[in-house]
């Protein structure tokens, strides 16, 4: 219950929850609009009439498959999430995300309207998930863990200013201050677990981004082109004589192999340099294994020219 005390005194901490229900209006049916798009595309498919609409149908799931992965985890998110007042420290749990503030580090609370400068808005706000860092400059940045403009408390801290929203901003005033009249028990670690960091420096590699760029490039290319030549009941020869008649015929059906073969390699090389990646002694070879994924896909795409 919000705001419920522990029976034990040196135990006693107050958990609140974020202010939901705004995100949950927006986010579930938008994600379930998209999810119902997905499936009318897939069951539009037909493997009789594979052809250019078979192929646009199928890049057009990948496309809208990236939005909805976003927005699913930001309702997961929103849904696993807490701000959580101990003697310690404020804990704060938003997905994935991770964040335990010393109680002592935490120099003010003031509401939006309380605050003496603009606030800058994190990138791509929506209802249920005001989050990010925003830098204004190199001593001013804003950390939002939020889910509603309008239960937006602002908490000012030697290493930013943070930006909740807890369903009663009134109660978390009210523990927060409960808890600094019983004292802290010990002095916890500040601690910030940010499982997307990496994914964002990632894409500020310059060889990296080219390299993830150029291989979509293709892929998408290769979707067209095989799209635009394929043809159900069609053979195709693989292999030609001296004089160039052609020595042996497949169905063209055994020519969805390359495009899918190429996103697999794709996927699974993607995936590699990203967990490379994360660690700084491996990260040129990460950008070694998307480059190197970006060639192979662009070797499907010639070899698909090549068999047409």
């Amino acid at each position: 219950m919000e705001g419920k005390a522990a029976k034990a005194p040196k135990e006693r901490s107050f958990s609140y929850a974020p202010a939901r229900g705004k995100g949950l209006l927006f986010l579930f049916p938008l994600c379930a609009g998209l999810i119902a798009l997905e499936v009318f595309l897939f069951l539009r498919f037909d493997i009789s009439q594979v052809g250019l609409q078979f192929f646009l149908l199928l890049i057009a799931l990948l496309l809208i498959g990236i939005p909805l992965l976003f927005l699913l985890y930001r309702l997961f998110s929103l849904i696993f999430s807490e701000y959580r007042l101990e003697r310690d420290g404020l804990h704060i749990q938003w997905g994935l995300r991770t964040e335990v503030i010393p109680l002592n580090a935490i120099e003010w609370i003031r509401f939006p309207g309380e605050m003496t400068e603009d606030v800058p808005w994190s990138v791509l706000p929506m209802p249920g998930a005001y989050l990010g860092t925003v830098k204004v400059d190199e001593h001013l940045t804003y950390e939002f863990l939020a889910s509603d403009m309008n239960k937006m408390l602002f908490l000012g801290t030697p290493r930013c200013t943070y930006a909740i929203s807890p369903r009663n901003p009134d109660a978390f005033l009210n523990g927060f201050e409960r808890i600094l009249q019983m004292g802290t028990l010990t002095n916890v670690e500040w601690i910030s677990s940010r499982p997307g960091n990496w994914l964002i420096e990632a894409w500020q590699s310059k060889a990296g981004r080219i390299s993830v760029i150029s291989s979509l490039v293709f892929l998408i290319t290769l979707y067209i082109f095989v799209g635009t030549q394929f043809r159900v009941g069609e053979t195709i020869s693989l292999s030609f004589s001296p004089s160039g008649e052609p020595l042996e015929s497949i169905s063209s059906v055994n020519m969805l192999v390359v495009p899918l073969g190429a996103t697999f390699i794709w996927l699974l090389g993607s995936i590699m340099g990203l967990l490379l990646f994360q660690r700084p002694e491996n990260r040129r070879t990460g950008e070694i294994v998307w480059g190197t994924v970006s060639a192979a896909v662009l070797q499907c795409l010639i070899a698909a020219l090549m068999i047409f």
